[in-house]
């Protein structure tokens, strides 16, 4: 089977999906949703006009987390268990957050300007970063199940908001140290962000 994933080089959602792609047949389009044509190209594929979106054949697969589930089922991974949906999420909402922000800051909009929602989404990243820390503690590169969906999506994350200069890790010395110990995990060097 001979997937094509669409994306971009920079998303931490698309890094995520070709990290838990690398071992599958696949091919990486790229596109670039801030030029026209891009845009209107995602936008006739992806009616949600999100990255990435992967293309099985005819069928078309629209959110990471649904690629995830769809790609599970056909490979015969385990499903995810709660605690590790809880997880999941956490690690979706800090990157829906930090993309948000990114994007109304290129925008120019001043994310100091006291904004009573811009600041409950500021406020968002280290509560959600201080919730991850306990079970960033219990993973050991050594152990290759613990390279797996949910840390692939933690160091997409985590890699993207240090390379977008949109969170400082240095109040998060664990989460720090996850970074450096995954740092030659299958894939990443493979897809990490251009310079």
């Amino acid at each position: 089977m001979n997937y094509t994933l669409i994306g971009s080089l920079t998303s931490p959602y698309v890094r995520k999906i070709r990290l838990v792609m690398h071992d599958l047949d696949f091919q990486l389009e790229v596109v670039n949703y801030l030029e026209e044509t891009g845009n209107d190209y995602l936008k006739s594929v992806n009616p949600v006009n999100k990255l990435p979106v992967l293309m099985d054949g005819e069928k078309v697969i629209l959110d990471s987390r649904i690629i995830y589930y769809y790609l599970a089922q056909k490979n015969n991974w385990a499903p995810l268990t709660l605690d590790e949906e809880n997880i999941l999420s956490a690690i979706d909402g800090a990157m829906d957050t930090s993309i948000s922000l990114f994007s109304l800051k290129r925008g120019g909009l001043d994310l100091a300007s006291g904004n009573s929602y811009i600041q409950r989404q500021i406020e968002r990243v280290p509560n959600i970063l201080n919730f991850l820390t306990p079970w960033v503690k219990t993973l050991d590169e050594k152990n290759p199940k613990h390279w797996n969906f949910l840390t692939m999506s933690l160091y997409s994350y985590l890699y993207w908001v240090e390379f977008r200069g949109m969170y400082n890790l240095q109040d998060h010395p664990v989460l720090k140290e996850f970074l450096q110990k995954f740092k030659d995990a299958p894939g990443v060097l493979e897809t990490t962000i251009p310079a």
